[in-house]
């Protein structure tokens, strides 16, 4: 296999990657490789605890950074005298989040070679299309492996069970011939299409986007980080893992979403931070405790799906905490751009509900965030465009995707698909998302979020989970189908007819299915609209007035 990467030389990227007049080439941060967070943290860290893990079963693992770092080495040690490991090379990740999966991934960073996260309970089919594009040294399996992912004999490695006792005193460790730029994960990200990309990031895309995190969350004196979401997940591996490490923070790792016991592992652990997908943020509202019982607790941090104003209000009423979102893509690490920690209350009020969207605060260090409209110029405040990004986070590309990479981050900024715009709060530029690029509507050739219309239908959550989608319509070109997850009972219908015909004609679905079945979603609680479009698919030839119909239940 070639290259599997491409070199700013290669489709001109040195307008993508520059931040504030600095190249890629002339890093802002002196940490700027994995091995040289970790040494740093072997001369001043060692007695500060770096990670606790809670299990499903009530286990709990607690590790020092010498501990940790310990761990990490004798991991490294098996992987290179066990597995033949070398830099460059590629090691596929399946597993739950351990303790396990959290030393495995920054021990290969370590040793110069490139982890490869992926869901444990991935699809064979895209298993096995991840394994044929990155081409693995090994595939190895951590904990809580999905019963229907399948290898033939000793094609799946099982990781050692932490902690592991070596000597290792002549293991020349950890690697001092990593460049700052060299790759050090592949996340794989599904988009819009059917077969998923590797989002390829360096040891400096990693560390200078950490750096912003410090800065934005203040992790020098906010220093404990609970980690509920997967670590395949950008945002558990770029902010919860590597933000907390290269600030010597503790992490406090869930295995799952804890449910109840959220909120005493929260106060027994003294979480000043936590980040969460906007639907766990949904659910915990129904589950609150008093305010005066986390005292540690700063905010939340809302992260990997649009946060609604609905939601996010209801969270703060019935918990007093405050909610901080951010936005980001794997292409760019993970956050581009996050809420600060110094924002005053009345200016956090203003972000969540001044606009018709709560706003994903400002760029962060290391980044630009640009708006741009349809004609490739710049939108001015408050007018609406793509969402762009340039700077030092970006990744190096989809790896063995050339022509993916070109389209993504070719034209000196990444596009990243999302629609939003831009306000000033004193002085400063926040952002704001309204929707996906390629999720709009467009109905008789109107341009229609469906986030719009989802806030518009906002009176539905009383009934059962929502969405809307656009599908293909003969007549309108794409036309709005509403489904929601409840009973198709006559009490259901009625009420539900009342909200949509309430809705302005616009925004309003022209039919409604009930159904059984989860709404189709990422991992994070992302919606993926255009598997939702399929339950529409025998509407495509009808004509609708204005006024919805139910249409048959989808099982």
């Amino acid at each position: 296999m070639g290259n599997p990467l491409l070199t700013n030389s290669d489709i001109g990227l040195d307008q993508c990657y520059c931040y504030r007049g600095f190249g890629i080439s002339e890093p802002l941060i002196n940490q700027v490789t994995i091995p040289q967070v970790l040494e740093n943290l072997l001369e001043s860290q060692q007695s500060n605890l770096a990670l606790t893990w809670y299990g499903v079963d009530g286990d709990i693992q607690r590790f020092t950074y010498k501990e940790l770092i310990y761990q990490i080495k004798a991991l490294a040690y098996w992987f290179v005298s066990e597995q033949r490991v070398t830099r460059g090379d590629r090691v596929v990740v399946l597993s739950s989040n351990c303790p396990e999966a959290f030393v495995t991934h920054i021990a290969l960073m370590s040793i110069g070679a490139v982890t490869v996260p992926v869901n444990n309970a991935e699809s064979q089919r895209v298993l096995k299309l991840i394994i044929d594009k990155v081409q693995p040294r090994v595939v190895v399996s951590g904990r809580d492996l999905s019963p229907e992912i399948s290898f033939s004999t000793n094609a799946l490695v099982q990781l050692p069970q932490l902690p592991i006792v070596l000597t290792i005193d002549d293991f020349l460790w950890p690697s001092q011939e990593i460049h700052h730029n060299d790759p050090a994960v592949i996340l794989f990200t599904s988009g819009t299409t059917s077969e998923p990309k590797g989002v390829c990031l360096s040891h400096y895309n990693l560390l200078v986007n950490a750096e912003g995190l410090s800065r934005t969350h203040h992790h020098c004196e906010h220093r404990v980080h609970m980690c509920v979401m997967p670590l395949f997940h950008a945002n558990a591996f770029g902010f919860s893992m590597i933000g907390s490490i290269y600030a010597g923070n503790h992490v406090v790792l869930c295995s799952g979403i804890p449910g109840i016991s959220f909120w005493s592992i929260l106060r027994t652990e003294q979480v000043d931070i936590v980040s969460l997908a906007p639907e766990i943020i949904r659910v915990l509202s129904q589950i609150p405790v008093p305010r005066e019982t986390l005292p540690a607790l700063k905010y939340v941090v809302s992260a990997a799906a649009p946060l609604t104003k609905m939601v996010a209000n209801e969270f703060i009423e019935k918990t007093g905490i405050d909610i901080h979102q951010g936005y980001g893509l794997s292409e760019c690490v993970n956050f581009a751009a996050t809420i600060p920690w110094h924002i005053t209350n009345e200016k956090l009020q203003q972000t969540l509900n001044n606009w018709s969207v709560p706003s994903i605060g400002p760029a962060l260090f290391g980044c630009d965030i640009d708006v741009r409209k349809a004609d490739g110029s710049k939108a001015q405040l408050e007018e609406e465009g793509e969402i762009v990004v340039s700077g030092h986070t970006l990744m190096l590309g989809y790896w063995d995707t050339e022509k993916a990479t070109e389209a993504t981050i070719g034209n000196g900024v990444l596009c990243t698909g999302d629609l939003g715009f831009f306000s000033l709060i004193d002085g400063e530029r926040y952002f704001f998302i309204t929707g996906r690029k390629k999720e709009i509507v467009i109905r008789y050739g109107e341009n229609l979020s469906p986030l719009a219309i989802e806030a518009e239908l906002a009176a539905l959550r009383s009934i059962g989970r929502y969405a809307v989608t656009g599908f293909a319509n003969e007549s309108a070109g794409e036309e709005i189908g509403l489904y929601i997850l409840a009973h198709s009972t006559l009490e259901n219908e009625n009420k539900i007819m009342n909200i949509v015909r309430s809705c302005p004609e616009r925004y309003r679905p022209r039919i409604i299915i009930f159904g059984n079945t989860s709404i189709p979603a990422t991992p994070t609680g992302k919606i993926k609209r255009s598997l939702l479009a399929e339950y529409f698919n025998p509407y495509r030839y009808k004509s609708f007035g204005s006024d919805p119909i139910i249409g048959k239940t989808a099982y």
